[in-house]
């Protein structure tokens, strides 16, 4: 009997591999056959995830004209605002799925509201779209990089409700 019950476990979790792996190959990275869109992609998030790290420690401790710089570039968008040709611009918003387009926009226009809630000093504002921004990020993780962030896959939990 306990023979049978590691046959069976060996062959679903035997079976579950190669199916993990097409799932897997379903989440292609952004702007995949874009090698030199993607890099200023890739750009743009690492400036993102800094500016992130700035807004959660400056946050906590007041620093109201840090948040709202802070929240400004990351609204005027790091490095496609600089670096982008508008063929580039043509180029990416053609490359990008629209989910992602609405995503990121949205997420801008959450920068800008926090610029503005820092200006005015107004902390539980100022919270209140840093937050929105930070769901904006795990959200658009989920759907379009789980191939970099596996863990956050659509149905996928670390807590395992304990």
């Amino acid at each position: 009997m306990r023979h049978n019950l590691y046959l069976l476990l060996f062959i679903v979790v035997a079976a579950s591999i190669p199916m993990r792996a097409a799932l897997a190959g379903t989440n292609a990275p952004v702007l995949a056959g874009q090698p030199e869109l993607r890099q200023l992609l890739q750009q743009e998030m690492q400036a993102l995830k800094k500016a992130m790290a700035v807004l959660s420690q400056a946050l906590p401790q007041g620093e109201w004209r840090s948040v709202a710089e802070t929240a400004g570039q990351v609204h005027d968008s790091f490095i496609f605002q600089q670096k982008l040709t508008a063929k580039d611009r043509k180029t990416l918003h053609q490359a990008l799925p629209e989910g992602f387009i609405r995503q990121d926009r949205a997420f801008h226009q959450q920068a800008r509201k926090l610029q503005h809630a820092a200006e005015s000093r107004d902390a539980e504002l100022s919270l209140f779209y840093y937050s929105k921004m930070l769901e904006s990020c795990v959200t658009c993780h989920s759907k379009f990089a789980t191939h970099r962030f596996p863990s956050l896959a659509e149905g996928g939990s670390d807590h395992g409700g304990h």
